[in-house]
């Protein structure tokens, strides 16, 4: 029954997903061609980033078929890398004058492992999301952009028991949905190679997700003209409500990038 509700669940957000990104093409289409015809004269820049972020997770999940909450307690420690089993986390970003291009990820799996003499418990969480947006510039003497896309977010769960020397059991869980955001950004530059960053999206408007609110701020180091180095703080919430599964995660924390440019 568990299973049959979240194909129902998944084809539900499958369809939804398909009309955000049509609807998407089409408004980048309309908003963005005049624009790029105009400045064809003028090239493309690119900035590759990695990023690691220390963020603290508070998460729930709760499934109503399941009869209560799924445990989500990663107990991440940043410095020792406590229960960090993977992770990755890049941002990529596209600029052609006054249009641009941001893509942003990130993929993190959490594992506890509990043992005694007479059995093992592990519980393994993977979590992240792939936003792809387009950006473009509002003002000529200010750099502030309006920003319109998409956020896939996705939450794996497996719970693993093994009694003695029987063959372990292991119970999974997953879910994915795409949400339509949008957003503002601003660039203050302090001087030629301090920069300041203000991001803020909102996403979700109960097309999967109830909402999503994402803000940053940056401080943003130019070394030369391929490198850069960036330090900021990020805050992240996703409320996510699909009939009976509940689904809210809370992630914050410094970060670092390290930008190719190029």
């Amino acid at each position: 029954m568990k299973h049959k509700r979240n194909k129902l669940i998944m084809k539900k957000i499958n369809k939804k997903t398909k009309i955000f990104f049509a609807s998407l093409l089409l408004t980048t289409t309309l908003l963005f061609s005049n624009t790029v015809f105009a400045i064809t004269s003028e090239e493309w820049t690119f900035i590759l980033t990695p990023v690691l972020w220390n963020a603290s997770v508070d998460a729930t999940l709760s499934d109503g078929d399941g009869g209560g909450d799924l445990p989500i307690d990663p107990d991440y420690r940043f410095f020792t890398l406590e229960n960090l089993d993977d992770y990755m986390s890049l941002k990529f970003e596209a600029n052609h004058g006054r249009i641009g291009f941001l893509f942003d990820s990130l993929r993190a799996r959490y594992q506890d492992d509990t043992s005694n003499t007479f059995a093992s418990f592990t519980v393994g969480s993977e979590l992240g999301f792939l936003k792809a947006a387009a950006r473009y510039q509002l003002f000529d003497e200010h750099k502030l952009d309006l920003i319109a896309g998409v956020q896939h977010s996705f939450l794996d769960i497996d719970q693993t028991l093994i009694l003695g020397s029987r063959p372990g059991s292991t119970t999974k869980y997953s879910y994915d949905w795409t949400d339509p955001l949008i957003g503002i950004r601003y660039q203050y530059p302090v001087s030629h190679n301090w920069l300041v960053w203000l991001r803020g999206d909102m996403g979700g408007f109960n097309a999967s997700t109830q909402r999503i609110i994402d803000l940053s701020t940056d401080i943003q180091y130019l070394i030369n003209s391929t490198i850069s180095f960036t330090i900021g703080y990020r805050y992240l919430k996703i409320d996510f409500k699909e009939d009976d599964v509940l689904y809210d995660v809370a992630l914050d924390g410094v970060y670092m990038g390290l930008g190719i440019h190029f």
